[in-house]
């Protein structure tokens, strides 16, 4: 069995092809080997299991078991972006070859003409025999080059032969990249079938959502009446309002004409304060050079009235030195005398206020 053969469990083997993995029936009622591969399945291009998996193995082989399916996906991308590279330049190449072998062809051709013409002109005129053995071996010369040309777009046939010869290589690994992509086709055949069953989980699922929206709309028109209502008493407060509106405006007209009336007043008021207080301020300016004169007036008196109290403690001062002075004189005349002393020096003496003189005792 090779390596990409199915791999029995239990009870049921599975396709040895990677990409289909379905169960393989049982062998015939007379035994025999069992089945490697899917005996019926058919898939693009009438391409069996078995066919496929030779192509993908021997693609592993060729790339190695380590190769990715992206890897796979990209070496094909990079085969075919080579092979449309490839492409132009051998229409590039076959197209001059085309236009060299009938070049080549033309100038044979003219070569033949001109030897055939040299040849025939030697026979009519052997004077212009020199003339026309030079230019045979003129014609004979282009001959070999046109050979030599000939020669070498030969060889480039031959170069072409061999690329196309790598083309049709080519070719045979495009075929075993279709049977990869065939079968990179299958596991997207698969990927489709999760998605019709997540469709049908979706599907479930707006159901539930549609279910759920006879509800709300449910909800929607029972909030849709009570929204009615509650604009139908929008509607009355409104009206109501319309009324107090009515009435506060009525109010503030009345209220506009007494303050009217009483910014009238205030004015006649106002005008009554401002005489006022021109009044008064005429009498604050009478009231003020009065006080002006009183305070000159008081000014003199007060610097009189210093010189009198000057003059008063002079006099106080000089009635105490006189009072003293009268103590003493009565001190002395109330004292008892002595012989030492002359009561009648003394007396003098204070009252002429000179210094006592100590009398003499008499012999």
């Amino acid at each position: 069995m090779t390596e990409g053969a199915a791999i029995e469990d239990r009870t049921t083997a599975l396709c040895g092809f990677r990409q289909c993995r379905a169960p393989l029936p049982p062998p015939g009622p007379r035994g025999g080997r069992p089945f490697e591969f899917c005996p019926d399945r058919r898939w693009p291009g009438d391409r069996t299991c078995k066919q496929l998996a030779a192509a993908d193995q021997a693609l592993r082989e060729a790339l190695g078991d380590s190769v990715s399916h992206a890897g796979l996906t990209d070496a094909a991308a990079e085969f075919v972006r080579a092979a449309t590279e490839l492409g132009g330049p051998l229409q590039t190449l076959r197209n001059a070859l085309d236009s060299v072998a009938a070049r080549a062809q033309d100038e044979v051709t003219s070569a033949l003409t001109r030897a055939e013409s040299a040849e025939a002109r030697a026979t009519e005129a052997d004077g212009l025999r020199q003339a026309a053995d030079a230019r045979a071996l003129e014609a004979e010369q282009t001959t070999a080059a046109a050979q030599a040309h000939a020669q070498e777009q030969a060889d480039l046939a031959k170069a072409a032969q061999e690329t196309a010869a790598a083309a049709v290589k080519a070719r045979k690994t495009a075929e075993l990249d279709q049977a990869r992509a065939e079968a990179a086709a299958t596991a997207a055949a698969e990927r489709a079938d999760q998605a019709t069953t997540d469709t049908r989980t979706e599907r479930i699922r707006a159901d539930a959502m549609a279910a759920e929206l006879a509800q709300r709309s449910e909800q929607l028109a029972v909030r849709t009446t009570e929204r009615d209502a509650a604009l139908t008493g929008l509607a009355q407060a409104r009206a109501r309002e319309e009324e107090v509106r009515r009435d506060l405006t009525g109010r503030l007209d009345q209220a506009t004409e007494a303050l009217t009336t009483t910014r009238a007043t205030v004015g006649d008021l106002e005008q009554r304060v401002d005489a006022a207080h021109q009044r008064q301020r005429t009498e604050s300016a009478a009231s003020a050079e009065t006080l002006a004169e009183e305070r000159r007036r008081s000014a003199v008196l007060a610097s009189r009235l210093d010189a009198a109290q000057e003059q008063l403690t002079r006099a106080a001062e000089h009635h105490a030195g006189l009072r003293s002075r009268l103590e003493r004189v009565h001190r002395l005349a109330l004292a008892t005398p002595t012989e030492n002393t002359d009561l009648r020096a003394d007396l003098l003496a204070e009252l002429l206020d000179l210094p006592g003189e100590t009398p003499q005792p008499r012999p």
